[in-house]
């Protein structure tokens, strides 16, 4: 839809506010103004009225491996393409392509692949933004790999990573690793110094070993309580530390599969709303139906009973998207929702001058959702990615 126009909104939250009735502007891709409106208000012609509808910021995912049958590690701008309308209809208004641990050829066209994306024009863009590249390995302990190939983890090296991502290392915006393996504190530093987020992953780490990761830069927590050391009455572990520790944003995965909804609230509640980034960790089954196979890697992942898991039993990923995480998170209120599903990812990022929140000079990326949580429509920097 060209510009100007405005949207009505019944209810409108972000994480700083929630309120009713509002009309706001779009304009060359930006919200240009917002006001109150009464409820009793005619829409004008080139408005859209979901006064019956849920307006928040765009979901912003942070760790997304693919959707509707493709695959980030395919390396290729169709499959990229087409994971990013899939994330679209799920609310999502910008990603960060994430890798798993693979041959580095897979992972250096995948990062190129999203690193040209990103460049892309746009007006000739369908779907989701892609906003970067999260790295999830190869850095990790052998012994927290969950469903990542064992075969290609490598040990923490500054001059891998430049050698393997090459010219498009600016793409990078976060980093899983293992910090208690050797060479990670260098890494992690180097991270930092690059503003590209360290984030605690796969990891088996004590503790003291999270607070020296911390001490070099360390800013984030990948899938908490997933494929990692867990907290127990003698040692934090890093589930402890993400619970403790308010330099670290944690990941969190809501699909009531991953992790139990009375830990998810326990996170919540320690960390407060602030402190955690609802991710899908969604792959190439999402979207799909039951019984879908696929491969991720050497590994032969099957959708059953909801859950896609290894022949192992070993979770392998998840099918969530972040529509779904948002209504599973439906006890706290919209703005917390708001800030777990848009505004901490944007400020993790440094976008949170311009994304994650309902206001006048932002990109107008936004989300529609019926009162039953479905997406009703997504627009990505004032054009429509969705409508259902």
């Amino acid at each position: 839809m060209s510009s100007p126009y405005r949207i009505l909104a019944g209810i409108a939250a972000d994480a700083f506010s929630c309120s009713e009735q509002l009309a706001l502007t779009i304009d060359s891709g930006k919200i240009a103004d917002i006001q109150a409106i009464d409820a009793d208000i005619r829409p004008e012609r080139r408005d859209l009225d979901y006064r019956d509808l849920i307006l928040t910021p765009g979901f912003i995912d942070i760790h997304i491996h693919g959707g509707a049958g493709e695959y980030v590690m395919e390396g290729t701008a169709r499959g990229l393409s087409k994971i990013a309308s899939h994330l679209a209809s799920h609310g999502v208004t910008g990603f960060l392509s994430t890798t798993v641990t693979g041959a580095w050829n897979q992972q250096t066209q995948a990062v190129a692949v999203a690193a040209n994306a990103m460049r892309t024009d746009p007006a000739a863009w369908e779907g989701a933004a892609v906003l970067g590249v999260h790295l999830e390995g190869p850095y990790i302990n052998p012994a927290k790999k969950g469903a990542q190939p064992p075969e290609y983890v490598l040990p923490p090296s500054i001059e891998d990573l430049n050698k393997g991502v090459g010219e498009n290392i600016n793409a990078v915006r976060v980093v899983t690793l293992a910090p208690e393996m050797p060479g990670a504190l260098e890494l992690i530093g180097y991270l930092s110094s690059r503003g590209i987020i360290a984030s605690i992953g796969h990891s088996d780490a004590t503790y003291n070993q999270i607070s020296e990761a911390i001490e070099h830069g360390a800013k984030h927590v990948t899938h908490c309580f997933n494929a990692m050391r867990q907290m127990e009455g003698r040692e934090p572990g890093v589930v402890g530390s993400a619970f403790v520790r308010d330099e670290l944003k944690a990941e969190l995965i809501w699909d009531n599969i991953h992790v139990h909804p009375e830990s998810c609230v326990a996170l919540i509640k320690a960390k407060t709303c602030r402190g955690v980034i609802l991710i899908s960790d969604g792959i190439p089954g999402a979207g799909m139906g039951e019984g879908y196979e696929f491969h991720l890697g050497e590994h032969r992942v099957v959708v059953q009973n909801g859950a896609a898991r290894l022949a192992s039993g070993t979770l392998a990923g998840s099918l969530l998207t972040l529509d779904r995480a948002f209504l599973n998170a439906a006890r706290f209120a919209l703005s917390e929702r708001a800030a777990m599903s848009s505004y901490n990812a944007a400020a993790s990022l440094g976008l949170d001058h311009c994304k994650g929140l309902l206001k006048v000079g932002y990109d107008a990326d936004l989300t529609l959702l019926g009162k039953d949580g479905s997406v009703k429509r997504t627009i990505v920097g004032g054009r429509s990615a969705f409508e259902a």
